[in-house]
């Protein structure tokens, strides 16, 4: 054998190989955080009821399991994609959920329940008249909530992606009762006291995995479960998680079907039909055009806000007294160092433990305001000094005052210096508004992911970023015609 066929043939073991371990790997897509099915322990390690489940399906399939976290708005999406093969995270079957993605056979029947802090006067879902409740985005107990928001008063309706962000505005007292999975909210709050959980909603529920249509390892897992089932592994881990036993006539015990859509039937919907889905666009459009709404306010708002915020700081940088320059020229150097989500999530949760309550809104306001008046004082800046200091010199003997002089001759010219990097902060401001969908800011991001996670399929994200696309790309358009035209007026 001549050396080059040597190399070769080492290259295809090489490559053979490759391609079989990749082809052993089952990633799977969880919702880390969602005990006590996934959750990670002490050590760091990934743990739960259905952590287990799927690492012995794994093991009956010959296959490695690789578990990514990923928020659960985004788990039908991940699937659909082909990021992941399978997707879990107490996940409920619904009509709606089979039109777009595939399921196994459930293996464990759940309800919803209403947890409320333990001092509250709220002793049933009767006692939400006008109340603030929270909810998982895109969860059954989003979409029971918001279908019996009017038969309970309910005031507001506020979507946090998990269930530890939820429970920390219920202590706070930010929200009046958290609405979701039973079994996840007595095992978190079993060494909570001041958390109590008052009345169990029955939804007829059942949880299983999700996989993309027409993928053939569908039947291989639903198979593999059947065997679990059978062989009384899934009621174990029941009895190991929940200390207690399962129902003989529950769905943790009982092999039952694989759950199909009458419409669809299991088949590959395509491309245009998973990810620019007609239907889907239609139920979601109410929801996207709220969010909209929100994001314009919010983002005018910090916009607004930002500009005054960054000329004061630029004015008083430049000329201030000394300590307030210096103090000016801190704060900039500061919030220009500070992550806007960082920023954002240490506003909304800790003033509540202060006494200060800021609602979801005022919190993204402040944050988004607080970071973009660092930015615009550093580019007002920058735009004041640009002007020669014959301007200043020609006011002075003009007889103009300081008021005078800035207003009338050189604020004029340093806007029009200032105008592309100042359009550049504002488009990025808008862009940042999505980040507050962290703190159950109903904005476009957000009802997009909550649209998404009821219809099960990514056609609400798409036309989120088709709507940002045909609000930002005019402004920037607009923008550079008229920085066109300010720097033919300033050279003329």
């Amino acid at each position: 054998m001549t050396r080059l066929s040597f190399i070769t043939s080492v290259c295809l073991i090489v490559l053979l190989t490759s391609e079989a371990t990749h082809a052993a790997n089952l990633t799977v897509g969880a919702n880390i955080g969602n005990v006590p099915w996934e959750f990670q322990d002490e050590n760091g390690d990934y743990v739960g009821f259905e952590i287990d489940l799927v690492n012995q399906i794994g093991d009956q399939l010959g296959m490695d399991v690789e578990i990514i976290n990923i928020p659960f708005s985004g788990l039908f999406s991940a699937v659909q994609s082909g990021r992941i093969d399978i997707a879990l995270s107490s996940i409920t079957v619904t009509e709606r959920r089979l039109e777009s993605v595939a399921f196994v056979q459930p293996y464990y029947d759940s309800a919803q329940s209403l947890t409320v802090d333990s001092d509250s006067n709220i002793s049933s879902l009767a006692d939400l008249q006008g109340r603030v409740v929270a909810v998982d985005t895109g969860s059954t107990g989003d979409m029971w909530t918001t279908e019996n928001a009017a038969r309970y008063g309910i005031g507001e309706i506020r979507r946090f992606e998990g269930l530890v962000p939820a429970m920390l505005d219920v202590q706070s007292g930010r929200v009046d009762g958290y609405i979701s999975d039973i079994p996840g909210l007595e095992y978190f709050i079993r060494d909570k006291p001041y958390f109590k959980v008052v009345q169990r909603i029955e939804t007829g529920e059942r949880y299983s995995m999700v996989l993309a249509q027409g993928n053939p390892l569908a039947d291989q897992v639903n198979d593999v479960i059947t065997e679990l089932k059978r062989s009384g592994f899934v009621a174990e881990l029941h009895r190991s998680w929940f200390g207690s036993e399962p129902l003989a006539s529950s769905s943790t015990v009982s092999v039952v079907d694989r759950p199909r859509s009458t419409s669809v039937g299991g088949r590959d919907a395509g491309f245009a039909q998973t990810f620019l889905n007609w239907s889907v666009l239609l139920n979601s459009m109410p929801l996207l055009l709220a969010g909209l709404r929100v994001t314009l306010l919010l983002g005018a708002t910090s916009i607004a806000c930002g500009l005054a915020l960054g000329l004061f700081l630029a004015l008083v940088r430049l000329y201030g007294v000394r300590p307030a320059g210096v103090a000016s020229k801190m704060y900039i150097d500061i919030f220009r160092s500070i992550p806007i989500l960082v920023l954002l999530i240490v506003v909304y949760y800790a003033p509540p433990f202060a006494g200060i309550q800021l609602s979801a809104f005022t919190a993204a306001a402040v944050a988004l305001t607080l970071v973009s008046g660092a930015y615009t004082a550093e580019i007002f800046r920058a735009g004041i000094e640009a002007i020669p200091s014959g301007q200043f010199e020609a006011s002075h003997a003009l007889g103009l005052n300081y008021r005078h002089t800035m207003v009338d001759v050189i604020l004029p010219q340093a806007i029009r210096v200032v105008i592309p990097p100042l359009t550049n902060n504002c488009i990025n401001v808008i862009k940042d508004t999505a980040l507050a969908s962290v703190v159950a800011m109903p904005d476009l991001l957000k009802q997009a992911n909550q649209a998404q996670a009821l219809e099960a399929n990514p056609t609400p994200l798409i036309v989120a970023a088709l709507i940002y696309l045909a609000l930002l790309w005019p402004l920037v358009i607009l923008v550079g015609r008229l920085e066109k035209r300010f720097r033919q007026e300033y050279s003329q």
